[in-house]
């Protein structure tokens, strides 16, 4: 008897055990795993090295502030879209609400009505912070000076295209790619461009072994400002191509063959063809036109050797000269210049 009752105890003193263990069990915090979106965010960050620092950027931005041409080239060949803009001068729009018309060259790719921030070089603070970007991009040489008002607003990362003296926008589409999250669009936009490049040099190549020399103007509306550009977007792909471009002397590897020059030196210049970039520090639209006007009613100029052979063209420093100079540039370039020089094998 005394047996099954210490029995019975035992049972009952070993459920209460097991019973206190599964309450206190029940009652202990497991650990809590990570949220799926935490995770993910936290992994989807990258830190964007640029010329003024490093700065973190998360996630793929959509509220995208473009603050040059430039960079408005580059983003929108790798497929982003711009949701403000700063053009090259401030022009009378609130917003871009017809791009194609408004924005020289890049705005029929343009699927936005970006808003218009004014000038590259003094972008509306107060329009950003109403904007709360996800993301500004721009140049060092533009906005430097305000990159820690503008990293206030947004993440901001502020590019470099020059390299070993070389001004290509090769040298910070990777660094734009990676602030957008797309660097996969990066490789199919070069491979583009070389098979563009090498179509060019085939289609092109009589007229380089006919005309090979070629110098390159930058010319304002004025007729006041004349220098010699062979650093410029045309020059390098015509260099490409293997035209030789004209210069005063012989230049250093590395050293920049921008030269203002006395247009009394141009006649003695020996050139095949001669391109002349016309800009107007007023006016956006076709600054060329006037130019040309002016141009023909200067002796100097028409004593020009490409003049007076009538192998001269007159074009837009926006697209020719080094406002824009990305992917899309090269490509309308390169896609106009067998309709201007073909020609010249049947006249010459």
């Amino acid at each position: 008897m005394v047996i099954k009752t210490l029995f019975r105890l035992w049972n009952f003193l070993l459920l209460g055990l097991v019973v206190s263990v599964w309450v206190v069990a029940c009652m202990s915090p497991l650990p809590t795993p990570p949220s799926p979106q935490t995770t993910s965010s936290s992994a989807n960050c990258r830190l964007v090295e640029h010329a003024l620092g490093t700065t973190e950027i998360c996630g793929q931005p959509e509220r995208i502030a473009v603050l040059s041409p430039h960079i408005l080239d580059v983003v929108l060949a790798l497929g982003a879209q711009p949701a403000a803009y700063a053009e090259t001068i401030a022009l009378s729009v609130q917003r871009f609400d017809r791009p194609a018309e408004q924005i020289p060259y890049l705005g029929d790719r343009i699927s936005t009505q970006p808003l218009n921030l004014g000038d590259r070089k003094s972008p509306s603070l107060e329009k950003l912070t109403l904007l709360k970007p996800d993301l500004i991009l721009s140049e060092d040489w533009l906005v430097g000076d305000r990159y820690s008002l503008l990293s206030k607003i947004a993440p901001t990362v502020l590019f470099t295209d020059e390299k070993n003296g070389l001004q290509h926008w090769r040298n910070d589409i990777d660094g734009i790619a990676k602030s957008l999250g797309r660097k996969g669009a990066v490789e199919p936009v070069k491979t583009d461009y070389l098979r563009q490049l090498e179509t060019a040099r085939q289609t092109l190549a009589p007229v380089v072994a006919k005309l090979p020399k070629v110098l390159i103007l930058s010319v304002n509306s004025e007729m006041s400002d004349v220098a010699i550009a062979a650093d410029s977007t045309v020059g390098y792909l015509l260099e490409e191509i293997g035209f030789q471009l004209v210069f005063p002397q012989p230049a250093a590897a590395g050293e920049a063959r921008w030269q203002s020059t006395s247009p009394e030196i141009l006649p003695s210049l020996d050139s095949d063809i001669a391109l002349v970039i016309g800009w107007d520090s007023a006016e956006l639209y076709n600054p060329e036109a006037t130019l040309r006007e002016r141009w023909n009613r200067t002796p100097v100029f028409r004593e020009m050797p490409a003049a007076k052979a009538n192998r001269i063209f007159f074009v837009d420093y926006q697209l020719w000269g080094s406002i824009t100079r990305g992917p899309i540039t090269d490509q309308l370039i390169l896609e106009k210049l067998p309709d201007m020089l073909l020609p010249l094998l049947s006249s010459s």
